[in-house]
């Protein structure tokens, strides 16, 4: 036994070591090989994810585990919004906008009037926003039901990322015909749109995701010419950008809370920012797939990945290792310390005082006689 007393500690460090290099984030069981292109997690633990050949999955454990539901279409699927468990809206190629009232159980096809694909999605109330190729952007004011036309038919470029921010605002992002990064807002709902060009730290790309905290302060993630990836962040309302390039694209972007962010890319990257994308750090996703879209309930704990070959990912703890504990040394059973007996010091006792014994009161003499 006292061989491996050495040993014990060694490895306790190297558990140590394992729980603070790898990440909680998790590989899950969707079900398909199918590409998946978008993902949507309710705070109900209700989630949806789209993807190529119309592919449709859904999970009432937060991502837990997955059941395919009949989309009823094998053209690929972009981009989804849900209002509710029952409600929500999905949209892909060739202009397709599908429509569930009945949690996926059945999906009905809402006529678009374009046929590029839609790739962005995105509803504050029932005022929604759907960009696509060629620029294309339709709103919708009753949630997504029917949609107008704002715009479309442009030579190159589009939207491959749209937020609203409330009733009226509304923010998209992708790329303009000649290969810049192209931002676009709206403040009537969606009708009508002012656009701002810019370029990734001088380089030409193209924007794939949005995420704006106001009017003045937001996110794009994008894809820059060469094949880098990109996060761009701007306090003035897109007039000027500060970027971070990657060695790879940069796709989904989300803000479950204020300060909690997360992007995700190609090659299986995960990166966290604390302090509303200022700055970025890499999270341990465990796979090296690309990866397309995330999605959070609002407690930034739980959440979703999804990515090429049906790779889906769960985390609930953020994303973040555990912490490391401090290894515990062995247990050692102290030797018991003898304490020498001591003879007490003798104490005197004392001795009775004896009790005066009575003594016969003298009886008088008699007189003699006379």
């Amino acid at each position: 036994m006292s061989s491996l007393k050495p040993i014990y500690p060694a490895f306790l460090l190297v558990c140590s070591f394992s729980l603070s290099v790898f990440g909680q984030w998790s590989a899950v069981d969707s079900g398909t090989t199918s590409n998946l292109n978008g993902a949507y997690l309710l705070d109900s633990g209700t989630g949806f994810v789209v993807g190529d050949t119309g592919t449709i999955l859904k999970s009432t454990d937060s991502g837990s585990t997955w059941a395919p539901l009949a989309s009823g279409t094998t053209t690929t699927l972009h981009s989804l919004y849900f209002f509710s468990p029952n409600e929500g809206v999905a949209v892909g190629d060739k202009g397709m906008i599908l429509r569930t009232t009945d949690g996926g159980v059945g999906w009905q096809t809402v006529a678009s009037g374009v046929t590029d694909a839609l790739r962005s999605l995105s509803f504050s109330g029932a005022t929604g926003i759907c960009g696509g190729d060629s620029q294309t952007i339709l709103y919708s004011t009753d949630s997504g039901a029917s949609w107008q036309i704002s715009q479309s038919g442009f030579f190159g470029g589009g939207f491959s990322g749209a937020q609203m921010l409330n009733a009226s605002m509304g923010v998209v992002a992708g790329q303009n015909s000649i290969f810049q990064a192209l931002y676009g807002n709206t403040t009537d709902g969606g009708a009508s749109w002012s656009f701002l060009n810019f370029y990734f730290d001088g380089n030409e790309g193209g924007c794939n995701d949005v995420f704006f905290f106001d009017q003045t302060t937001g996110l794009v993630s994008g894809t820059v010419f060469d094949g880098r990836g990109a996060l761009a962040r701007t306090t003035d309302g897109g007039l000027n950008w500060s970027t971070t390039l990657y060695d790879q694209p940069i796709e989904g972007l989300a803000f479950p809370i204020d300060f909690s962010g997360f992007a995700v890319g190609s090659g299986g990257r995960i990166v966290h920012s604390t302090n509303r994308g200022i700055t970025w750090a890499d999270q341990t996703s465990g796979t090296s797939t690309n990866l397309h879209d995330i999605a959070f309930a609002s407690d930034a704990l739980t959440g979703i990945v999804v990515g090429d070959g049906g790779v889906i990912l769960r985390t609930t703890d953020g994303g973040e290792p555990l912490p490391t504990p401090s290894p515990t040394p062995p247990e050692v059973t102290p030797t018991p310390t003898v304490t020498p007996t001591v003879s007490p010091t003798p104490t005197a006792t004392p001795r009775p005082t004896p009790t005066p014994r009575s003594r016969p009161t003298p009886r008088p003499r008699p007189m003699p006689l006379r």
